[in-house]
This record gives C-alpha cells, structure tokens and sequence, in this order.
C-alpha cells in the first residue's frame, strides 16, 4: 500500500508493523507521442508496467534487514520519519551515498542498461513511501521510492527502439490502471496523480 498524506495519523496494524526498509531510484522518462507528453513504461516484471528501477546492484542500494521499530504502535507518519532518519544515517552519512552519488550512479545505470552514451537528469519528483509484503524476505517491508525525471539523452531513437525490454508509452494524463490487460505499478498512478508531478514531467520532455 502507498502511504498517503491522507492515512499519515492512522495507527499501522499490528500485522503489517515492517521489519525491514529498501529503496529504489526511478528514472522517469516523457516524450511527445501524438502531441501529448506521455510517460514511458517498461516490462520489467511479466506481472506489471512501471519505470525503470535503477540500483539493483546491492552495493548501491539502502536495505536494512531485521529492522525493529520500538514504538509499540506506530503510525504511518513515524513509519516516514523512521525511514527517513535511517536513509540519512545509514546510507547518507555512513556509506556516502549523498544525492550527487545517487544520481551519478543512477545515471551510470541507465546508460548501461539501455547502451546510451549519456542522460541528463533534470527534477525530483515527489517521493513515495510504500509499505507491502516481500515474499523474496518474507518480511513487511517499507519502501522509499526517490524520483527522478531526465530531461535529455544523446540518442532518443536508440532509446525509444530499446530492446532491453518490452516498453509501452502512455500518456501521463492517463487514468487507466492498466495497459493491455497488465496492472501499470501503484508507485506510478500515485505519483501520476499529483499535479505537481505532472508539470514537473511536462516540463522535461526529450527531444
């Protein structure tokens, strides 16, 4: 479940309480298609359209496993709080992964991954936190899911014609779940659905 402003007070069940954190960095990337800024989205997993993960490699990513929260009844606010606190000392300060590393290693990645020379990053997008259930740990864990949109590249033609992976290209005023029968990722309708969001993709179309 994506953690929204709207729940931020409400007392996290017992059951769902996260014993673990992760994190991701997204690339979000828009072009024109048919004159509408569309986002576009990968196959990755067979189950679900989303946006490239970037930091698979486990020495570039935050993960904490066995993580105990001491608070006997969290909410959701603390679990952001939790979260955040953790990614500052753990990964920020202890490990050296300040947002310039970030997004240079995120950058390396995407170009390694679809074999372009370079990739500008533009804005951040809002983060999103979600909390769900890794079967891969069998643990509830909490995400924190940081955004980002890339404003140029040096070969859109190699991009769009990628064969890394099956891709589709929706626009980003799209209110569909789903694409061809195959559930479009939470974290993305969620952050389809602020506007702030959207003007941030409008505004870092490549060309």
């Amino acid at each position: 479940m994506i953690i929204t402003e709207d729940i931020l007070d409400e007392t996290v069940p017992k059951e769902m309480i996260p014993t673990r954190l992760d994190s991701a960095l997204n690339l979000y990337t828009v072009v024109l298609d048919h004159g509408k800024p569309s986002l576009i989205l990968y196959n990755t997993n067979p189950d679900t359209w989303n946006t490239l993960y970037s930091f698979y490699e486990a020495n570039h990513k935050f993960t904490m496993d066995e993580y105990y929260i001491n608070i006997s009844e969290p909410t959701y606010r603390d679990l952001l709080t939790i979260m955040k606190e953790a990614y500052t000392f753990v990964y920020e300060n202890e490990k050296g992964f300040n947002k310039e590393k970030r997004m240079s290693v995120l950058k390396s990645e995407f170009i390694k991954t679809f074999f372009l020379n370079d990739v500008s990053i533009g804005d951040e997008l809002i983060p999103i936190y979600e909390l769900k259930y890794s079967k891969s740990k069998n643990a509830w864990t909490l995400y924190y899911l940081e955004n980002y949109v890339a404003n140029a590249v040096d070969n859109l033609d190699k991009l769009l014609n990628q064969d890394v992976y099956v891709q589709k290209i929706v626009p980003i005023d799209s209110k569909s779940d789903n694409v061809q029968g195959i559930p479009v990722a939470s974290n993305i309708i969620t952050l389809l659905s602020k506007e702030e969001n959207a003007e941030i993709l409008r505004q870092n179309i490549l060309k």
